[in-house]
C-alpha cells in the first residue's frame, strides 16, 4: 500500500524553492505529483518553467517525468513585481549548474491539468504553495462557477502549505514586520511596510486561496525569522557528498544569496516544506484572517494580513519554529541516496 503523502508544488523558483523542492523530490515520504510554475514572482515565467524541468535531472528518469505546469504570466490583482536584480537572478538559476538536460520534460498548460486532475482524481493531495497565490486563486475562482469542480478540489486538497503572510506587533507577540522595503533597498518604489512577497505579489490570489474552504497552514515570517540561514548550516550541507546536496550548496554561494547568510535569508520555503511530513517543527495557531486589498500608493496596506474575528477565514498560522531541528530534518534528507533509475 503507498503511504507515500502526494504533493503538488506552486512555485516561482526563487533560491529558498529550489531549496523546497529538492528537499520534497529526495523525501522517500513524498510522491510529487506536478510542480506549477507561476511568472508573477521571481523567475519570468518560461525560464522558471526551464529551471525546474533541468533541476528535474538531479534526479531519477520517474522524476523526470513529473508534469512541469506553465502558469500565470500576471497576477490577478494590481502589477506588483520583485526588483529586476531578484528576477534576473532567478532566470539564470543563480549561476548553478544542473547535472543536464532534460529533453523531454512534460510541459501542460497549468489550468487545464490542474482541472483535469482534481476532475478525475480520487487521490488525495496536499499543495506546498511558495510562489505566491495566482495559479491556485485563478483555480479557484474559475471553481467557483463550476460546481463539480469546486467539490472534488475540496474534497482532494488535504490541505495547502503556504508559505506567505505574517502577524504584525498589533495581532500577535513577537510580531512580524513586512518585507517589502527591505529587498527593495535605496529603489523604495512600494510605500508598503506591513506586507510579505508571497502575499504582496498578488493580494487577490492569496485571497481566493483563504477563501475557497480548503484548510490552509500559513508558514508565516513570525516562524521563518526564528530560522536564518547561517553559515553552520551552509557548512554541514556542504559537507554532504549528494549531487543535490552539492547543487543547494552552489545555489546558497551565488554572491547575491552567498552576502544573506547569517544576515537576511531565512529559510522561507524549505521551512514549509519540511512541515509537510514533520508539522512538529513548527508552533501554530488559528486565526480568523483577511488579506487587505485596496491599494494605497501613499501608506500602503495592501495585501496586510488582518486579523478580524467576525469577517476573517480560520486560518492555521505557524507562529514559531525549531531552528536546530529544522536544520537536522533537512541535512538528514539531502543526506539520503536518491534511486536513479
Amino acid at each position: 500500500m503507498d503511504t507515500k503523502i502526494k504533493v503538488i508544488i506552486d512555485t516561482d523558483v526563487d533560491f529558498d524553492d529550489y531549496m523546497a523542492m529538492v528537499y520534497l523530490l529526495q523525501n522517500p515520504e513524498i510522491e510529487v505529483i506536478a510542480i506549477s510554475v507561476t511568472g508573477c514572482g521571481a523567475a519570468h515565467l518560461s525560464k522558471g518553467v526551464n529551471n525546474v524541468a533541468n533541476l528535474l535531472t538531479l534526479f531519477g528518469s520517474r522524476e523526470q517525468r513529473i508534469p512541469i505546469l506553465r502558469g500565470a504570466k500576471a497576477p490577478l490583482l494590481y502589477s506588483n513585481v520583485f526588483p529586476a536584480y531578484v528576477r534576473s537572478d532567478a532566470d539564470i538559476h543563480y549561476a548553478a549548474q544542473f547535472p543536464g538536460t532534460n529533453r523531454n520534460p512534460n510541459i501542460f498548460d497549468a489550468q487545464e491539468w490542474l482541472r483535469n486532475y482534481f476532475l478525475d482524481t480520487t487521490d488525495e493531495v496536499t499543495v506546498l504553495s511558495i510562489g505566491g497565490g495566482t495559479n491556485f486563486g485563478r483555480l479557484f475562482q474559475s471553481a467557483q462557477t463550476n460546481e463539480l469542480l469546486k467539490a472534488k478540489i475540496q474534497k482532494h486538497i488535504t490541505q495547502i502549505v503556504m508559505m506567505g503572510g505574517n502577524l504584525l506587533e498589533e495581532y500577535f507577540t513577537p510580531g512580524a514586520a513586512g518585507n517589502i522595503e527591505p529587498t527593495l533597498g535605496n529603489n523604495v518604489y512600494y510605500q508598503n511596510k506591513v506586507a510579505e512577497w508571497n502575499i504582496f505579489i498578488d493580494p487577490l490570489g492569496a485571497k481566493l486561496m483563504f477563501e475557497f474552504g480548503v484548510p490552509i497552514r500559513l508558514i508565516a515570517l513570525n516562524a521563518t525569522n526564528y530560522v536564518p540561514i547561517e553559515q553552520s548550516f551552509v557548512d554541514s550541507l556542504k559537507a554532504i557528498n549528494t549531487p543535490q546536496a552539492q547543487f543547494i550548496s552552489a545555489i546558497l554561494a551565488y554572491p547575491a544569496n552567498a552576502a544573506g547568510i547569517g544576515t537576511f535569508l531565512s529559510f522561507w520555503d524549505p521551512l514549509a516544506a519540511c512541515t509537510i511530513t514533520t508539522p512538529s517543527l513548527i508552533t501554530a495557531e488559528t486565526f480568523n484572517l483577511l488579506v487587505h486589498q485596496e491599494l494605497d500608493e501613499e501608506d500602503d496596506q495592501s495585501a496586510k494580513i488582518v486579523v478580524d474575528d467576525a469577517k476573517g477565514i480560520a486560518i492555521e498560522v505557524a507562529t514559531f519554529a525549531n531552528k536546530d531541528e529544522v536544520y537536522a530534518e533537512y541535512l538528514r534528507v539531502l543526506s539520503l541516496p536518491v534511486p536513479m533509475e
